[in-house]
């Protein structure tokens, strides 16, 4: 628990050196405060291994889990810009961390019908999220349709293997990360505001660091 709180001790340090750079637009401070961000849920995973013990069943899924926080890493690397072709690339590159993290789920203990009851529920908000993007989509239309399903896929799993293993993290995290990709999508193609920074921001890399402290919530 102690790693946990000295990682977010950091996390909120380097975010302010984010915002900060963000409000004196300077977009290299901007951009060492989002990648150190970044590379914090990544060291968190890594350095874990170093300290708790990596169950035999948890081997294998928590090394996709890992694969995911790197595509994640270069998602982040990718949305620093708002150019199209970027935005297509940080697209590509948080649903390869999606399906990752989908892989991982499912090579551990389900309760299949929380995550199925999950899943109706929360396809709901999914699918007037699309509705209320269409209108501002274009050719991004099929990509960010495809997004909201594959996310919304894997914020049900992990509700079924915190159901099936305690695994409340893993829920909270995807939560977050679910709800960060809102305001990501409302900066993109609805309004593009302070406020998608200020609350998406730490819903997105707080919920990372709660995916990443996996190994530390299954040792205690």
């Amino acid at each position: 628990m102690e790693l946990f709180l000295l990682f977010s001790a950091l996390m909120i340090l380097v975010l302010l050196v984010f915002y900060w750079g963000e409000s004196k637009g300077k977009q290299w401070i901007r951009g060492i405060g989002k990648m150190s961000a970044s590379t914090l849920f990544i060291g968190f995973a890594v350095y874990s291994l170093t300290i708790y013990e990596l169950p035999e069943y948890f081997k294998i899924p928590y090394f996709v889990l890992v694969l995911g926080l790197v595509f994640s890493w270069w998602g982040d690397l990718f949305l620093l810009w708002r150019h199209t072709i970027l935005f297509f690339l940080g697209l590509v590159s948080f649903l390869l961390a999606h399906i990752s993290y989908i892989i991982a789920f499912l090579l551990v203990d389900i309760d299949f019908y929380l995550f199925l009851s999950a899943f109706l529920v929360f396809m709901v908000p999914a699918i007037g999220i699309g509705i209320w993007l269409s209108p501002n989509l274009g050719m991004m239309r099929v990509p960010v349709y495809l997004y909201i399903l594959v996310i919304t896929l894997m914020l049900s799993l992990a509700v079924g293997v915190w159901a099936s293993m305690g695994l409340w993290n893993l829920a909270l995290g995807a939560l977050m990360f679910y709800l960060s990709d809102i305001f990501v999508a409302r900066d993109r193609f609805k309004v593009s505001d302070r406020w998608n920074l200020i609350i998406g921001g730490p819903l997105y890399f707080f919920g990372q660091l709660f995916i990443a402290s996996s190994l530390m919530w299954a040792n205690l």
